[in-house]
């Protein structure tokens, strides 16, 4: 999900206006990355925890 997120930023950021990643306010594309990171992790440890 990180690596889709990452290539979706990637050609807004060239092919619309400069968007960077704020963390001071949090931005969209930040909040998104982080809803990425999130996701991805959990769904990591979901499947570690079944036997």
């Amino acid at each position: 999900m990180t690596l889709i997120w990452f290539v979706v930023w990637l050609v807004a950021n060239n092919i619309g206006s400069h968007a960077p990643l704020l963390l001071n306010p949090v931005n969209g594309w930040t909040a998104t990355l982080i809803l990425a990171v999130a996701l991805d992790l959990s769904a990591a440890h979901a499947r570690s925890g079944r036997s």
